[in-house]
């Protein structure tokens, strides 16, 4: 059986790549695409393929699908309605929306576990963020003095971003410090797509930990694990693309 997979903002930048994925993977079905601006258009005109008909629906409430996995990169406000709503028929949900206040986060992740659903909240679905992140966890255990610079396209909204704020979390925990105690600075300017650059300095030396996104099909790979594997975590809400990637084993 296909997994069938409902996608927010699938006309958008980086929802359209991640579509994209999905309708050519063979074991999800896209049934539904969301988007309120273009509501009523078909998906497949918009993306110039002649070979797919899709009409695209505003709400959540308009698909008609007993269960579904709802893939959200739209932005915040609306998005958290969206996924309350998703959550509460029993739809598992995969976000990459960032910008979510604490409140929202905390909401989600009790609705989650109320309704028995699983939700993977990630900041970055790209691998190549992941591993970064592992890189720096290493590089503070033995270099204290660290700053954090992200760049982004001049129209995105949060400042600084999910994937920097999860980085600045990282950092904070190995280094035993607050969070909000590791310089982050952000850049917005046209031609970016995603950038960022974890820098550690000791005497004599620095380390440069880089990621580089030129084209948002770099989240597509784990945006794919994450719907394939997000029932599995039912009442859970992750956010560790390292949970979703190389998940525990299971016990004996």
């Amino acid at each position: 059986m296909k997994i069938p997979v409902v996608v927010a903002g699938v006309t958008g930048k980086t929802g359209s790549a991640v579509g994209r994925g999905i309708w050519a993977a063979p074991d999800m079905d896209l049934i539904a695409g969301l988007s309120q601006q273009h509501a009523g258009q078909d998906l497949g005109a918009l993306w110039g393929e002649p070979g797919m008909t899709l009409p695209l629906v505003p709400h959540v409430a308009d698909v008609e699908a007993d269960y579904a996995v709802l893939v959200d990169f739209t932005e915040p406000e609306s998005a958290f309605v969206r996924l309350s709503e998703a959550i509460e028929r029993g739809w598992d949900i995969v976000v990459g929306t960032t910008g979510f206040s604490a409140e929202h986060r905390q909401a989600l992740a009790h609705h989650v576990s109320e309704r028995g659903v699983g939700a993977a909240v990630i900041a970055n679905f790209s691998l190549g963020a992941w591993v970064a992140e592992r890189l720096a966890r290493e590089a503070s255990r033995y270099f204290e003095a660290v700053e954090v610079i992200e760049g982004h396209h001049a129209t995105k909204k949060d400042r600084p971003s999910g994937t920097a704020r999860v980085m600045a979390q990282i950092l904070g925990e190995t280094l035993k410090r607050p969070a909000d105690s590791i310089p982050v600075h952000s850049i917005r300017l046209p031609g970016m797509v995603a950038h960022q650059a974890v820098i550690f300095g000791s005497q004599g030396q620095m380390i440069t930990i880089r990621h580089d996104v030129h084209d948002r099909t770099a989240y597509v790979d784990g945006v794919l694990a994450a719907v394939r594997r997000v029932h599995q975590l039912g009442g859970r809400l992750v956010s560790d693309l390292g949970e979703i990637l190389d998940p525990p084993a299971d016990p004996l």
